[in-house]
């Protein structure tokens, strides 16, 4: 359920620093500002790259436009003491500090974790990272497409042998998302009485844990995974299937699913007991013939009247869409968000407070913010 106007939001009265470029840190701070949260972008002088990739929406960024709105923008010159005083006075009243700098990088500007903690002890600090703090990796650069390729995830992607990435920054997003969720239990345990911590997240560690299953496969089972396309690697029938006129996705989870599927779904309720097809296991192996024998039937009426019978059958079936089709989907909630043109509609997110937020021009609020942390 969305946010209504009613509703106060859960973090209002925290204040969040954000030492902050690209999309990872940002998505995770966006994360706290759409909750309530005040949040402040500090942006090095030259201003997070992330404002240029593009001028997609009416001017603006479509990165930027999305994953800053409600922030406050702040630019900052860590090489200049006037600069690093101001940070230590936010530091003193904040209660999270988000930085997604190279590692090693903020400790040689006097803000590691020691050095907050000694001007801060509440203060909850997150650190995200490529590859983590320590080790050979550390300072290695790490990009989003850079980490499905080391992760693997691209192997497991697309079409057999046709490695591919994933079309949305899903490490950026994930680690965002890891880190907001692991500062919220640190902000907890703070509450509890004990005290400010430090969090740190490595993109490579987060994707690399979305990999289980297929590394499952691989050490225990013996089988290394390959890109599937649209199927499913481990369970079948799932992906897309033909129909008279365009393809239809079907998905069964379960052994009750499948006898569904084929009794009242297909018509054909032998199918189910077919002894390539008895467990899941079983139509994996056969997943081919298995495929021949659905969209055989499939295909002798249309895709509109085969969602109609699948639904009815209770079977979770759907669209292949595209983002035109995603832009027109009646299950999709938007938000008002006031970009540097005007207003522009986004996509809304369950617990999100922020409608008709205004996305930050650079340096916005530094004069602002500089006379209120002026001592």
């Amino acid at each position: 359920m969305y946010p209504t106007a009613q509703n106060t939001a859960p973090l209002d009265g925290l204040l969040v620093v954000s030492l902050e470029q690209a999309v990872a840190a940002p998505y995770c701070s966006r994360l706290f500002c759409e909750a309530g949260a005040r949040v402040i972008k500090l942006e090095r002088p030259e201003g997070d790259f992330a404002r240029a990739y593009d001028t997609v929406i009416n001017g603006d960024s479509g990165y930027f436009v999305w994953l800053n709105s409600g922030k406050e923008s702040v630019a900052i010159d860590l090489s200049k003491d006037d600069d690093k005083a101001l940070l230590t006075r936010l530091l003193k009243q904040a209660d999270v500090f988000i930085q997604n700098l190279k590692p090693g990088s903020i400790d040689r500007l006097g803000f590691g974790y020691d050095d907050v903690r000694a001007l801060n002890p509440e203060l909850i600090m997150c650190s995200i990272s490529g590859y983590g703090l320590r080790g050979e990796y550390a300072k290695m650069k790490a990009y989003d497409a850079l980490i499905q390729a080391e992760t693997g995830l691209c192997s497991v992607t697309g079409e057999p042998g046709q490695p591919a990435k994933v079309g949305a920054s899903i490490v950026d997003i994930s680690s965002g998302l890891t880190a907001h969720g692991e500062i919220l239990k640190a902000l907890i345990a703070r509450g509890a009485g004990k005290g400010g911590s430090h969090v740190e997240v490595s993109m490579f560690g987060v994707l690399a844990e979305w990999l289980a299953v297929p590394l499952a496969y691989y050490e225990f089972g013996n089988k290394l995974l390959t890109g599937t396309g649209m199927d499913h690697a481990q369970i079948a029938p799932y992906g897309a299937f033909e129909t008279a006129d365009g393809k239809l996705f079907l998905v069964v989870q379960n052994q009750r699913e499948w006898r569904q599927l084929c009794a009242a779904g297909l018509g054909r309720e032998e199918l189910a007991d077919d002894p390539r097809y008895v467990a899941n296991v079983d139509r994996v192996e056969n997943r081919e013939a298995l495929k021949a024998d659905i969209e055989s039937i499939l295909q002798q009426n249309s895709r509109a009247f085969w969602a109609e019978r699948l639904f009815e059958a209770g079977i979770a079936c759907g669209s292949i869409n595209d983002i035109s089709d995603l832009a027109v989907h009646p299950a999709l909630e938007r938000k008002r968000v006031v970009g540097s043109a005007g207003p522009v509609e986004l996509i809304a997110r369950i617990g999100d407070y922020s409608d008709q937020a205004a996305v930050p021009a650079f340096d916005q609020h530094g004069e602002k913010v500089r006379r209120e942390f002026s001592t």
